[in-house]
């Protein structure tokens, strides 16, 4: 099935019945031993140490022997195709897909989590479940907790921190562009900061390209910034400052990525009111 698949360095592919696995050798007989074919059974003798993690479900991390934590997420559908097929695909593998992409990524030299497994599991037919497995990164915030955390009001040391961040994460996304790597869902949760560093996350449906088109780099953009607009509206303290401190980071120095931006804001403009409309409704909603 999976034959003409080109399996990154350190990774074996294993198949055991209707289960494939694409795991790390370093811990490819770890896990084995401990049963990771069978998820379910997996985690629940595992529950006694487990903590979670949020994201559109809860993702549960798990202790590794070397002291480190794993964790495990399942690919899920949103919407209302989510509540028709839950955690079901059709075709294709996405965990295998992103670990590929997420490991290109990585030795890029871009900042991002380690991944040491994929998982793809056949339920019936061509329909499957999939797991992605990497190495938790303690302490980690994304920039929404970030920013939640430094508040409307930071002290000095806190507003520096802040303005730094906001220049790594700028900076990061430029390197990623640079590098050809366009991100398919890119916003505030999928950047995370560890101490002084910024690193870019969850790259489902991502890929790669020899350059990205100036298009692809400006709809990343204001992807990311229709994200920033969607939190503001729940409380997040980011200015229009913060905005033009990350976009000239980003830019470093390339004035056309600037101008092709002022270009296309007023058109932006006008889907970003229909995009307010749905926040207000599901902020009545929430409340």
């Amino acid at each position: 099935m999976f034959k003409k698949m080109s399996i990154p360095v350190s990774y074996s592919l294993i198949q055991i019945g209707k289960t494939y696995l694409l795991l790390h050798n370093d811990y490819k007989e770890s896990l084995l031993q401990r049963g990771i074919e069978e998820v379910k059974t997996f985690l629940k003798r595992s529950l006694h140490d487990t903590h979670y993690h949020e994201g559109r479900t809860l993702h549960p991390s798990i202790p590794l022997e070397d002291g480190k934590r794993m964790v495990l997420r399942q690919y899920s559908h949103g919407g209302l195709l989510g509540a028709l097929t839950g955690n079901l695909y059709l075709i294709g593998s996405r965990s295998f897909r992103e670990l590929a992409l997420t490991e290109e990524i990585r030795s890029s030299g871009i900042p991002t989590i380690q991944p040491i497994g994929g998982i793809h599991q056949i339920v019936f037919g061509p329909f499957y479940r999939t797991y992605l497995l990497s190495l938790e990164i303690p302490h980690a915030k994304n920039l929404i907790q970030y920013f939640q955390q430094k508040g409307s009001h930071p002290s000095l040391e806190n507003l520096l921190h802040k303005r730094k961040t906001i220049r790594s994460a700028g900076g990061l996304l430029g390197q990623f562009h640079r590098a050809g790597f366009y991100h398919n869902d890119l916003q505030l949760k999928n950047l995370l900061v560890v101490e002084d560093q910024v690193l870019i996350i969850d790259f489902d449906r991502s890929y790669r390209k020899a350059t990205l088109s100036l298009r692809e780099r400006i709809k990343n953009l204001l992807r990311l910034n229709r994200s920033v607009e969607k939190w503001k509206r729940f409380g997040l303290s980011i200015t229009r400052t913060d905005r033009w401190r990350f976009l000239m980071a980003y830019a470093g120095g390339d004035q056309e990525i600037i101008k092709a931006i002022r270009k296309v804001l007023p058109s932006y403009s006008l889907g970003l009111f229909f995009h307010r409309c749905g926040w207000a409704l599901e902020k009545i909603v929430r409340s």
